[in-house]
């Protein structure tokens, strides 16, 4: 990632307008537009004055772009802070607004592993960490076959890592993407390759059980469906006193129960379905009821509910 796109990535995850940059900053718009393009150099005086306006190190982050191998621990924090914040935007503006930035900071973060971070362990937690997420984008744009490929990216990241949250969190979404294909063969394997990861977070592995009956559900396998709900149940009250993980920025019990009336939907159970999707819906945070993902979630149980997220 050139220092010109990481200063607009930065401010672009802030919430900040260039408009208000160049008022900030004291600079003018079109200057500002020709660095973060990478058509003028960026000054150090710019860079300072970026981190006033932001109260961000980009400083270490710029040298961090020009030569991966410099990066530390402190970076990698300014990179998750920066990936906390597109979350949010994505999910006040939509996938289309966030996606370009994302790419960037992917492409920065996969640099640090290929170049020699470090820290290199931690540097693949979180390139696998953003790649993912940039594959979770490309999906909600419809590009799926770039999403499967960006994930594919990132499961190898996440096995690099040796993180297991990373690995099971990334081989689901795998999965989940890789459902538009029609292959529930490979989908299932997926699944199963997820949940096969010892030591993961007890939520992503609650999430995942869920997700398996949806799966089979979706695929007609109703015996085998609501046997996997009875497993998924147990594996949410298990998990019921885990806090998520900073990855898991979407879950709240709500969405739990919003997922589980999904997979009601599936095998038929229609009405008790809306009954626990409804509950779910009225407990989740207000952030996260306008959201296109949960939206989605709500018409996979009645298509009808998908607009009761933004009410």
């Amino acid at each position: 990632m050139e220092p010109g796109a990481l200063l607009r990535a930065a401010r672009e995850a802030a919430g900040i307008s260039l408009r208000v940059m160049a008022e900030r900053t004291y600079y003018g718009k079109t200057y500002l537009a020709l660095i973060e393009t990478g058509r003028r150099p960026v000054p150090g005086g710019v860079v300072t004055a970026y981190e006033r306006v932001l109260g961000a190190d980009l400083g270490r982050l710029t040298a961090a772009a020009r030569r991966p191998a410099s990066v530390d621990s402190a970076a990698l924090s300014e990179v998750a802070v920066m990936l906390a914040a597109m979350r949010r935007i994505e999910d006040a503006a939509g996938a289309v607004t966030v996606l370009p930035a994302v790419r960037g900071i992917a492409n920065m973060t996969e640099g640090f592993v290929r170049e020699g971070s470090t820290d290199r362990a931690a540097a693949a937690s979180l390139a696998s960490e953003v790649t993912q997420y940039r594959g979770w984008l490309e999906h909600a744009i419809g590009a799926d076959t770039t999403a499967r490929r960006t994930l594919g990216a990132a499961v190898a990241l996440a096995e690099e890592s040796r993180d297991p949250d990373r690995l099971a969190h990334s081989l689901g979404f795998l999965g989940y993407v890789t459902v538009s294909t029609g292959d529930y063969s490979e989908v299932l394997a997926l699944s199963d390759a997820a949940l096969a990861v010892t030591d993961a977070h007890p939520l992503i592995r609650a999430y995942g059980r869920m997700r398996r009956a949806e799966l089979l559900a979706a695929h007609g396998a109703k015996r085998e469906a609501e046997h996997a709900l009875v497993l998924a149940d147990a594996a949410a009250e298990e998990a019921d006193d885990n806090e998520p993980s900073a990855s898991m920025y979407w879950w709240s019990p709500g969405f739990g129960a919003v997922q589980r009336g999904g997979v009601l939907s599936m095998l038929g159970h229609t009405a008790a379905a809306v009954e626990e999707a409804s509950r779910g819906l009225a407990s989740m945070p207000s952030e996260h009821r306008g959201t296109d993902w949960l939206a989605s979630a709500l018409r996979r149980v009645d298509p009808d509910m998908g607009d009761r997220a933004k009410a």
